[in-house]
């Protein structure tokens, strides 16, 4: 398995695209589905405007929230800003190695990326053409973009302390990979150092500095993460531990309410209670 795969595989993306024309004047973008976003600015200049400072776009970019953001676009020009516009749930929730990790607003400029433009083509004749199944192939596309955005992000280093520049760097990666496709295992500092090929006081530190958290709570918080994936897909949590490298159902309930605040049972009531949002 490839070091992207095991993140998407557990952690899956789901885009909704709501928006695609030109904007002219100001508009502010609704964050209440407590999901992100993600845009696609075809024609610049634009100005992004956050709670405490504002970002000005002068070239045609990607802009990504991975997280719910409130922000305002307001275009320059007269002639206004063209722009396709979707909705970005990741995983079960907002706690994930997906979105842990990376800037409150991500832009790539679209010149930096020209291995996107058959993509962005294809996104573009779909989203300004009227053919059937329009909105189903503009989800997928976006989805697929979003993916691209990750590689592109891994193979430029662009995010630093988290698990995105883990699998970026080429001393760690072995280890963060171990970890994801493996979270059964008996990890140990040892272990996890031995599949970096590195010392174990070498590996914790150089670890600590490129994840942002010590291998050994990443593993735990890997494993809790795997955890509510594995609620919310109705496994039962007397085999959960199992699958998560637990000696028993005890030891698997008291990680996770010292991570959740809660005992698994609990986490999965709460769950179910109408008011909250499930991304998943």
């Amino acid at each position: 398995m490839d070091r992207l795969s095991a993140l998407l595989g557990n952690f899956q993306i789901k885009s909704k695209v709501f928006g695609h024309g030109t904007l002219c004047g100001q508009h502010a973008f609704d964050i209440s589905e407590n999901v992100g976003h993600i845009h696609i600015i075809k024609k610049a200049p634009l100005e992004i405007i956050l709670n405490d400072r504002s970002i000005d776009i002068a070239e045609p970019s990607l802009v990504f929230f991975s997280r719910p953001t409130p922000h305002t676009f307001k275009s320059i020009d007269e002639d206004g800003v063209d722009m396709v516009c979707a909705t970005v749930a990741i995983g079960n929730g907002l706690n994930n190695p997906l979105t842990l990790g990376l800037p409150d607003c991500l832009v790539i400029p679209l010149s930096q990326m020209a291995e996107f433009n058959k993509l962005l083509e294809l996104l573009y004749f779909e989203a300004f053409d009227n053919r059937c199944g329009k909105t189903e192939a503009l989800n997928h596309l976006m989805d697929y973009l979003v993916i691209r955005m990750y590689r592109y992000a891994i193979q430029e280093n662009l995010i630093e302390n988290s698990a995105i520049s883990g699998l970026a760097d080429p001393k760690i990666s072995k280890a963060v990979q171990a970890i994801h496709e493996h979270p059964s295992q008996n990890w140990s500092l040892e272990t996890l150092a031995r599949e970096a090929n590195m010392s174990r006081s070498r590996f914790a530190e150089y670890f600590k500095e490129k994840v942002g958290v010590p291998p050994m709570n990443y593993l735990t918080e890997w494993r809790i993460n795997l955890a509510t994936k594995y609620l919310l897909d109705g496994k039962p949590i007397k085999t959960l531990h199992k699958n998560l490298g637990y000696s028993s159902t005890t030891s698997f309930a008291r990680s996770f309410q010292q991570r959740q605040g809660l005992t698994p049972k609990e986490w999965l009531v709460m769950q179910a209670q109408p008011s909250n949002e499930i991304t998943n």
